[in-house]
């Protein structure tokens, strides 16, 4: 029988999970006199979301009316909120759902991780983590579907909690044309190839809002330098930081004109934008900034709807152009949702930080291929979607994992693009470091939960590494490769401090953890683990020593290199045969190894975390 660790008090009833005795604990709780009626029949229920669910099912025609009439309600009360809000006061930092986030990286230093992040904010519910309940946990989808009208900026925003930090829009600066043209040109280059959810061809500067035009400048300018100071060396760098503060400073007006609309999404993106450079490339401290506007992005995309598909009706008209705009829009709305999914379980994975975002959550489908997102014309796009070689239906993200974890083979899911296998690897993932979080609490090792999960992404190998009939790559497939091969290395070796229940908070932490908390060499060596992950370690270091210009490179694969590297200098440090050969260091050479190290991470320097990592090896000993 499957270990139950949890046991309520009342009535001795054990549960696997912690959340499943919360919510029961619950129906001790309440009053006998406190269910739900229906009000159009004499069911009741004991959950407001089994009362939703039985609306929409028995009494569709009177919950149509409901929706409608909440709809006319909110859309005419949003005024007066906006009126009370400004005669409210503030609210405090500990009433907030997004400093629950690094609340908890306090609270649990020492305890377990890999425990889903509880929220306190009542206008906006928590997703379910319980991932094997798909079919329980997606039948109450109208839980996760608040709405904009309840969302309280104010209450959500990260620089309220920085008050020595706020920011103000610096004399109404905004870049000259210049520098927009050649921020935007540098974005696409080197940064869409890892976050690939702005459409080029119709990115219109002029017609975007400015938020995002200068989060996309901010990262733009950390690989190139700014055509106003003559390319002078370090000029990008200083242009980079200063849109970052403008962008937050402009984000803090948009919000009190924000939408249902694209204008939503167009908002979740600068705020992803911001997220990345604050925890990857800003050198001052803006990790915390980071993680709070983590949270506030995620409740947003919930509130502008973008968790569901957009399923736009098309356009009464059989011109092209209008159809090609409409799909355009669906798949960007579509990217941007799998990249905050993405960024969500990476913090998971590197600092431990309990995710904030479900995969059931994700009701679209898997990404299309990239050459249709990237079709710079109508016509062009029409031509790819009429030869392309598989018709049919796509299939929703949630039930392609469902498809994989039962053992079906994905090429009978319909063609979709290899970014979408970064979702499913991620998704994989997550799921073992909660098995090695209950394990290492329970000292219980559930091999009928693991096994599932490691061929189940052992089958998703060769979808992360596409062959191309021309033989060239996609800049991005650099990534689809590292996060599963990254993933093979973590099914087997699991990490120390996330079981050891230690939650970093910031990359900084979490690179100097990985240095000092790397797998043991008798770890891997009695256990045969090493033999095992070796070839996954090999293709981080081959690609360490092939790699000579990392500039297309999106920075969390240094974390999974490093991550990579500590491992086979674990290994050879305990005098193992072959683990860096393939590198030409020879066994015991410690010390070409840590050259070899320092060479390959170097060129990453101008970079912040190839800083970190660099400092990181100076405290090896050789």
């Amino acid at each position: 029988p499957t270990f139950q660790p949890f046991q309520c008090p009342v009535c001795q009833s054990r549960f696997t999970r912690h959340e499943n005795l919360k919510r029961h604990a619950a129906l001790h709780a309440r009053s006998p006199d406190s269910s739900l009626s229906c009000g159009l029949c004499n069911a009741t229920f004991s959950r407001p979301d089994l009362r939703v669910r039985h609306m929409k099912r028995q009494h569709p025609e009177e919950d149509e009316q409901r929706r409608r009439k909440l709809s006319a309600a909110s859309s005419s009360s949003s005024s007066s909120r906006k009126r009370a809000r400004a005669d409210s006061p503030t609210v405090s930092p500990s009433e907030t759902c997004d400093d629950s986030l690094v609340q908890q990286a306090n609270d649990q230093a020492g305890g377990v991780s890999g425990l889903p992040l509880e929220m306190d904010a009542g206008s906006l519910p928590s997703p379910s983590n319980l991932e094997r309940s798909i079919s329980e946990t997606s039948t109450s989808e109208t839980a996760f579907l608040p709405s904009l009208a309840d969302f309280n900026f104010h209450q959500w925003s990260p620089d309220t909690l920085f008050t020595n930090q706020h920011p103000s829009i610096q004399d109404d600066w905004y870049p000259s044309d210049a520098q927009v043209s050649r921020g935007c040109q540098l974005f696409f280059d080197h940064v869409a190839g890892f976050l690939p959810f702005l459409h080029r061809p119709t990115f219109n500067t002029h017609q975007t809002s400015k938020a995002l035009v200068l989060s996309v400048l901010a990262l733009a300018y950390q690989y190139g330098e700014d055509p106003g100071c003559s390319e002078e060396t370090a000029s990008g760098h200083s242009l980079s930081v200063r849109c970052f503060h403008q962008s937050r400073a402009f984000i803090a007006t948009e919000e009190e004109h924000v939408d249902e609309s694209l204008h939503g999404v167009t908002l979740v993106q600068a705020y992803l934008l911001l997220e990345v450079f604050a925890l990857m490339y800003s050198t001052d401290n803006d990790a915390a900034y980071g993680l709070k506007t983590h949270s506030k992005m995620i409740c947003l995309a919930r509130a502008v709807g973008l968790m569901q598909p957009t399923s736009p009706s098309l356009p009464e008209t059989e011109d092209l152009e209008s159809l090609w705009l409409t799909f355009v829009r669906a798949e960007s709305a579509k990217r941007t949702l799998f990249a905050v999914h993405q960024i969500d379980t990476l913090w998971y994975q590197i600092l431990s930080i309990p995710r904030s975002l479900s995969h059931l959550e994700i009701k679209h489908d898997l990404p299309c291929r990239e050459a249709f997102f990237a079709a710079s014309s109508s016509a062009e796009w029409a031509v790819k979607q009429l030869s392309k070689k598989t018709q049919g239906s796509t299939v929703p993200y949630p039930d392609a994992v469902r498809r994989l974890l039962s053992g079906d083979r994905l090429n009978a899911i319909p063609d979709f693009d290899p970014y979408g296998t970064i979702n499913i690897t991620h998704f994989i993932l997550s799921s073992a470091r909660e098995i090695s979080g209950w394990s290492s609490m329970t000292g219980m090792l559930s091999m009928d939960r693991i096994e599932p999960l490691r061929t189940a992404l052992q089958a998703l190998g060769p979808y992360a590494h596409p062959e191309t009939a021309n033989g060239t790559q996609s800049p991005s497939a650099a990534l689809w490769e590292a996060t599963w091969e990254t993933a093979m290395i973590d099914m087997q070796s699991w990490s120390p401090s996330h079981t050891g229940g230690i939650i970093a908070n910031s990359l900084d932490a979490g690179l100097h953890q990985m240095t000092f908390m790397a797998p043991s060499f008798d770890l891997m060596c009695k256990s045969k683990i090493a033999s095992t992950i070796q070839p996954h370690v090999d293709w981080f270091l081959r690609y360490l020593d092939a790699t000579l210009v990392p500039d297309t490179e999106a920075p969390w694969v240094i974390l999974y290199a490093y991550k990579a590297f500590m491992i086979a200098w674990q290994l050879l440090d305990g005098g193992a045969k072959g683990c860096m050969q393939v590198v030409g260091v020879q066994d015991g050479d410690r010390e070409a190894a840590l050259a070899w190290a320092k060479k390959a991470f170097g060129r990453r320097i101008h970079w912040k975390l190839g800083k970190v990592v660099v400092s990181c090896l100076d405290k090896l000993r050789v």
